[in-house]
């Protein structure tokens, strides 16, 4: 039985023999691009799945606005293959399917899976010009040596922990695969604004407005998705316009959830923020051991700043880790929890508990 679902660039499609109930999403969001009603439902990550309905203008403008943003329409570049192994069931998946309906690409969907196959592709240096994925199934394709059949891949979903990007970072120079991390919702039909792995900058698509609100968030502007003054969950900082002219739109820095911060004696923390920042110094320390940062309750400080390392306890690398992190100032850790196996979600995220 096929393991793959496919839809070519002349809306052919190619199912699976057998039992193949895992495409039904895949033809569901087929049906909705024809019947010009596409639909999908928010993760349900912070709080009850919300159901979204869109016009095929909205979804059509944000196909265009990632085709732009990646270089995918230039005029010579031949018919786009693509490829995925995220589930029907999310945005990210649907809006494969309705990208390719669209733009004319020729897509081919592997049965979701942490572990993906990637079958081979018909083009010239057998690479699929755009590609996505979750963290965890990029993961998996760096090391079952896969990331070579990809020219691009975004990566979203979920965030990308340091210890993963560091490696995936290394991995995509060898495979000379470019990887890029997304920021999007299900609001906005996907990413509006991505960023190289190894940089910390998101570029806004092409037709993305942004700025904050006066709490911090960042506020986006999206006429041809029909988005107007959403404000987000999300903290940001506004980076002032670069000098070089290769950056093709605003940019920002993300710097946690709003509802995510430490207060610790009065100083707000961004755990994100601090897990970029402390990357480098606990490479040496902790090599690839999995780690974060959260807020413990504190009689003094109200929270204090904690970073909860995978494995056993290890009163050793407790001593490093806070000797790595000395010269951090208030925002060094105050505590370090060892937890023997990290509890994971369906897509990746480390259960921070």
């Amino acid at each position: 039985m096929s393991e793959f679902w496919r839809i070519s660039a002349e809306g052919r499609l190619q199912a699976p023999s057998g039992d193949a109930a895992w495409t039904e999403g895949f033809l569901a969001a087929k049906d909705q691009w024809t019947k010009a009603c596409p639909m999908a439902l928010t993760s349900g990550s912070t709080g009850q799945p919300v159901e979204h309905r869109f016009s095929t203008e909205a979804v059509l403008a944000s196909a265009e606005a990632t085709a732009q943003h990646f270089g995918l329409d230039h005029p010579d570049l031949e018919t786009v293959a693509a490829w995925s192994a995220l589930p029907a069931a999310g945005t990210g998946g649907r809006m494969m399917v309705w990208r390719a309906l669209a733009l004319g690409w020729d897509l081919t969907v592997s049965r979701p899976a942490a572990a993906p196959a990637v079958p081979p592709v018909a083009v010239p240096h057998g690479r699929y010009h755009f590609a996505v994925a979750t963290p965890l199934q990029a993961k998996h394709l760096m090391d079952s040596g896969q990331l070579h059949r990809f020219s691009i891949l975004l990566l979203g979903g979920a965030p990308v922990s340091p210890v993963l990007e560091a490696a995936l970072e290394q991995a995509a120079l060898q495979a000379r695969c470019r990887i890029y991390h997304g920021f999007g919702m299900t609001e906005t039909l996907t990413h509006v604004a991505t960023r190289s792995l190894g940089t910390e900058a998101y570029t806004a698509l092409p037709g993305v407005e942004i700025g904050t609100a006066a709490s911090g968030a960042l506020t986006l502007d999206i006429p041809r998705r029909g988005v107007q003054q959403l404000v987000t969950k999300d903290a940001v900082e506004i980076l002032p316009a670069p000098a070089r002219g290769d950056v093709d739109g605003p940019q920002f820095r993300w710097l946690g959830r709003l509802d995510d911060v430490i207060n610790s004696g009065g100083l707000k923390f961004h755990p994100a923020t601090l897990e970029r920042r402390w990357s480098s110094p606990l490479k040496a320390t902790l090599g690839d051991r999995r780690w974060f940062v959260t807020g413990r309750p504190d009689h003094s400080l109200g929270a204090r700043v904690t970073l909860v390392v995978e494995g056993p306890n290890n009163s050793t690398l407790e001593a490093a880790v806070l000797d790595a992190l000395a010269d951090a100032g208030n925002a060094r850790p105050r505590a370090v929890e060892f937890q023997q196996h990290f509890i994971e979600t369906a897509s990746g995220k480390v259960r921070r508990n």
